[in-house]
């Protein structure tokens, strides 16, 4: 079972937040870490609130420069949280397919959410929504700003802490596994251990083949010396 938790750490200090927009506009205004950063000039940022749809505790604030196309945004969340096998992806709006070419200030404005979805077989479904928009230091196209805390989860059959999940029984809400229940599962004992997916702090965990992100692609989307 996964410990409920909706806080999330500053990508710049390591300083933890709620989950609210004024928590999080106040740590962002006063940030020491993000006011040592050195920039060579500004750009107009839109700050986004992206979180998964049915499983909120995983959520992200992202500072995206204005003209940022959804592809690039799309290519972000694939490296930070979805990809695994390679499935297609789609923006909508009240059921209205997005294009992936259009910038970001033309498809998201204050009050407004849109939807995202990753495969269509094995759904990881995503929203996103705007905070507010800025001029700030100019950091790249996209920045991680803030991420939720890795969630914990207690194994199924004990309590104790959770270290792999069965993607067989996680529709169920079962299936998590600590170290020392792992042989005794029934599907480890059909099948072995190499069917179990990691733990990952990321809304598709235990979904397809997916084991997590890797550090050198996601790099580029954190401030300068972090990860």
């Amino acid at each position: 079972m996964r410990r409920a938790t909706t806080n999330g750490i500053c990508a710049y200090c390591n300083t933890e937040i709620p989950k609210n927009s004024r928590s999080i506009l106040s740590h962002f205004s006063d940030c020491h870490g993000r006011q040592a950063i050195e920039g060579t000039g500004s750009a107009e940022y839109v700050l986004l609130l992206i979180q998964a749809k049915y499983s909120p505790h995983y959520w992200l604030v992202v500072k995206a420069r204005s003209d940022v196309s959804m592809k690039m945004i799309d290519k972000f969340l694939r490296d930070i949280w979805l990809e695994c096998c390679g499935h297609f992806s789609e923006f909508s709006d009240k059921n209205a397919t997005i294009p992936m070419s259009r910038p970001l200030t033309q498809v998201l404005s204050r009050g407004l959410k849109i939807e995202y979805v990753y495969d269509y077989g094995s759904s990881t479904e995503l929203t996103l929504s705007m905070i507010q928009t800025i001029q700030d230091v100019d950091e790249g196209q996209l920045l991680v700003l803030f991420r939720n805390q890795e969630p914990e989860y207690e194994c199924s059959s004990c309590n104790k802490k959770a270290v792999a999940i069965c993607p067989y029984c996680i529709d169920e809400g079962e299936g998590y596994l600590c170290q020392s229940c792992i042989g005794q599962h029934k599907c480890v004992q059909e099948e072995g251990e190499d069917l179990l997916s990691p733990l990952t702090n990321s809304p598709r965990i235990g979904v397809c083949g997916y084991t997590g992100s890797i550090d050198k692609q996601i790099k580029k989307y954190f401030p300068k010396n972090t990860l």
